[in-house]
């Protein structure tokens, strides 16, 4: 437990310490030509920062990977497998900051970096589920715990199509229909943050009606299940709000193009929520505190 501790520190020390040094160095666009690149991000990718947030990314993917293999937690398969994907997009922005043009490559970064967060929320909606089903009583949950994954994922899907099709009007050269494609994309994020958000307070009313019923979760061998879901839901609300706030600053806005901020307020954020996991993963909660069958079904 130690030694993990001691890991997930170091991985977040040196990601931090790094992507500061790095980043701050190139938040300004050559004098060269526009690329695809200056023009979407309006700054040089630092190739640093990205082999740095890379290795760690890969760092905390393998220690996740362990986790999983040493409980036999399938359930859990998405958080580490989206872990790596993620790192391999940070791979990717060294290659793209090589070539500014290719948008093969362009795409490939972007898809790595931004689709991963989605299974880092789903890992969470899975765990809520599993916790009031194992733990505690499925009266302490506003919506049917085994639906609340498929309800929340079926939400981000939704949200991200909106993404993806303002992002398509976006691309447009008709000045109307860039500006609606915007505000269609920007609209999408809203929403998804909302929702996010919403399942915050479902986790929220969870705890509270816990504590109304005299049940101190500090006592339960349990209790860390809530403490690490919201402690990472907060770690990935910071990362939503940041893309809200950049988006509505739109191209040329002082979070897009500084990279600095990429790393501090969106790459950060979400390797401290999976990190949370190398340290507290929640097999070890759910099975000390597993509910006979007869309880499960008796306590409806």
């Amino acid at each position: 437990m130690r030694s993990m501790q001691s890991t997930n520190i170091l991985i977040i020390g040196a990601f931090l310490i790094s992507a500061v040094r790095a980043a701050s160095d190139n938040s300004t666009i050559s004098a060269e030509a526009p690329t695809i690149v200056s023009v979407v991000f309006g700054y040089d990718p630092s190739k640093v920062a990205a082999a740095v947030a890379g290795a760690l990314y890969s760092i905390a993917s393998i220690c996740l990977f362990m986790r999983l293999f040493m409980n036999k937690a399938w359930w859990g398969l998405c958080l580490p497998i989206a872990s790596t994907f993620m790192s391999i997009g940070f791979f990717m922005r060294i290659p793209m900051a090589m070539n500014p043009n290719s948008l093969p490559i362009f795409m490939v970064q972007q898809l790595f970096t931004l689709l991963p967060p989605a299974a880092y929320l789903a890992f969470n909606y899975i765990l809520y589920g599993r916790f009031i089903v194992n733990c505690v009583d499925r009266r302490y949950s506003w919506i049917k715990p085994e639906k609340v994954a498929r309800y929340f994922v079926i939400s981000d899907i939704t949200t991200f199509l909106i993404q993806g099709g303002g992002g398509g009007l976006e691309a447009s050269t008709n000045v109307t229909s860039d500006k609606l494609g915007a505000n269609i994309l920007l609209a999408g994020l809203v929403v998804q943050t909302l929702s996010f958000a919403f399942f915050m307070l479902l986790v929220a009313h969870a705890w509270r009606s816990i504590l109304r019923d005299g049940i101190m979760p500090r006592q339960e061998p349990w209790g860390p299940i809530l403490w690490i879901l919201m402690f990472s839901s907060t770690a990935y609300m910071i990362r939503c709000i940041y893309r809200v706030i950049e988006l509505a600053q739109g191209n040329g806005g002082y979070l897009i193009t500084h990279e600095i901020y990429f790393y501090l307020l969106d790459s950060l954020p979400l390797l401290i929520g999976i990190c949370t996991y190398i340290i507290y993963w929640p097999t070890r909660y759910l099975e000390a505190s597993a509910k006979t069958p007869s309880e499960m079904t008796g306590r409806y």
